[in-house]
């Protein structure tokens, strides 16, 4: 696990298109204006601002990882290896305020060290995600999928299962209203071989949503 953990730096890069990072529309007060109450001088004596409370509002946006990496322990066949993933993926949401939901597919790779005997794994899971924006940075999401197809060494395999949890921090905000997103999740891979596979990963990336 520690190697996985370590894996955990070489995040990968994406892209975010629309409103793909959750929590920009979230619901919030802000300063509407601020009034000054001033003596005949014209000095302020009290001021006060005045705040309204703007909705949340609805959006759709694009995640494209290509792709999220990092690490993955698997067992198969009695054996157990520390092994590399990689995840290009693309991500349709659509959400309103603090909730979005989407579906994200591409493949799971598997390969590298310990597994080059059996030519890494592969797994191609459609997965239903759920999003909650928590803070105003601050997101966090959940989803499960199913692949009808995965693939290991010349074996083919026609049902497998994927279970993720996830986090997305906002580190910055540029001058152009655009954020750098962080994103890791942890997720396990089931495959159904003669032999069950699975998969446990931690992965990342970084990337610029529009």
């Amino acid at each position: 696990m520690k190697s996985i953990l370590a894996l955990i730096p070489l995040a990968g890069c994406a892209v975010g298109a629309g409103s793909a990072y959750v929590g920009q529309w979230r619901p919030h007060d802000e300063v509407a204006f601020e009034a000054c109450l001033v003596d005949d001088q014209g000095k302020c004596l009290e001021r006060k601002e005045v705040v309204e409370h703007v909705p949340g509002r609805r959006f759709w946006g694009v995640l494209i990882a290509f792709p999220a990496v990092g690490a993955a322990g698997v067992t198969h066949a009695g054996d157990s290896q520390t092994v590399f993933r990689v995840e290009p993926s693309l991500e349709i949401l659509r959400g309103s305020g603090r909730w979005a939901v989407g579906i994200r597919g591409g493949p799971v790779i598997d390969s590298g060290v310990g597994m080059d005997a059996k030519g890494g794994a592969v797994s191609v899971p459609l997965t239903a995600i759920g999003r909650l924006s928590v803070l105003d940075q601050v997101s966090v999401y959940a989803g499960l999928g199913f692949s009808p197809f995965a693939r290991l060494a010349g074996e083919t395999a026609f049902s497998a299962e994927r279970a993720l949890a996830g986090l997305q921090l906002a580190l910055s905000k540029t001058h152009s209203e655009n954020f750098i997103i962080l994103s890791v999740e942890v997720d396990q891979v089931r495959i159904q071989f003669d032999d069950p596979y699975r998969s446990t990963g931690v992965t990342g990336n970084i990337g610029l949503f529009f």
